[in-house]
């Protein structure tokens, strides 16, 4: 079985280059003894000057530099249409796998062939916290940080070719709400696997990583007229300081509505595909 492991980085320190290679030789070791799983690397590099650098990763390693800025989903793309895998790893580079992650997420598959959508946990998260399982070893939901975890997704490529690919209009916020209910239109579940394991570095990534983070935060002019009324309110005036946050919000708030209405939205798909109604959801949401 060939695994598609997309990255994103974007290389242009001596730091971050060996966070990713450490990301890409965690990921291979830690499956090392399954000899029916093979490895296709895809880097999407933003460092468009890499080919000119010190930081050559090896040559197992196909590095795709896009011509275009940074697009969280436009680069994923890139990634899944060039993948040969009969699944695909939509990573962040800063990742530390650990023994047997995919191979915890095959067992579950095998369990229940129809299900095509998968995140690992980390233990080291409060929002997934081992008694979150209940004794089970894995656990259907949509929840985003708890049962979706943005920077490890892993999918069977062919759920795309019934999806659709990502919406390259999620930049980067709110792209994990949007695979969420991407998922849940299409009547697709998904599974949070406790026996696989990847750790996250979030809270330990170089100060590169934390200036390119905060970048994200630049002002940006948005019409008065486009923010909902909602906004307004106590639960959501932060936004209004954050100003890329609160673009990405009206873009999600055009494409899927109101909090209230995806709440409800929501609800009733859940209903559906727990009672095999899923193909009904793409009517509704």
């Amino acid at each position: 079985m060939l695994f598609s492991a997309i990255i994103l980085s974007n290389t242009k320190s001596q730091s971050i280059f060996d966070m990713t290679l450490h990301c890409i030789e965690s990921m291979m070791e830690a499956e090392k003894d399954n000899p029916d799983v093979e490895f296709e690397i895809l880097l999407i590099e933003s460092n468009k000057q890499i080919q000119n650098s010190f930081y050559q990763f090896p040559e197992y390693v196909k590095v795709i530099i896009p011509t275009e800025d940074f697009n969280f989903h436009k680069f994923l793309n890139i990634g899944i249409k060039a993948a040969s895998g009969d699944f695909v790893g939509l990573f962040n580079n800063d990742l530390i796998f650990q023994k047997n992650w995919f191979t915890e997420i095959l067992k579950v598959k095998q369990k229940y062939p129809k299900v095509q959508s998968f995140c690992p946990v980390d233990y080291d998260s409060k929002f997934t916290p081992q008694h979150f399982f209940n004794g089970e070893n894995f656990l259907f939901g949509f929840k985003v940080r708890r049962h979706i975890v943005g920077w490890c997704i892993i999918a069977e490529k062919s759920m795309f070719a019934k999806t659709g690919l990502l919406d390259e209009r999620f930049s980067f916020f709110y792209a994990d709400d949007d695979y969420s209910l991407m998922l849940q239109k299409y009547g697709k579940k998904h599974v949070i696997v406790a026996n696989s394991e990847v750790s996250h570095l979030e809270s330990k990534v170089s100060k590169e990583l934390e200036k390119k983070k905060s970048a994200f935060f630049d002002d940006v002019k948005i019409p008065e007229k486009d923010i909902p009324k909602y906004i307004y309110t106590e639960q959501h005036r932060w936004m209004l300081d954050r100003k890329k946050l609160l673009q990405g919000h009206i873009i999600f708030h055009k494409k899927w509505g109101s909090p209230k209405t995806i709440a409800i939205k929501s609800k009733l798909a859940r209903i559906c595909i727990a009672n095999g109604l899923g193909f009904l959801n793409k009517y509704f949401m």
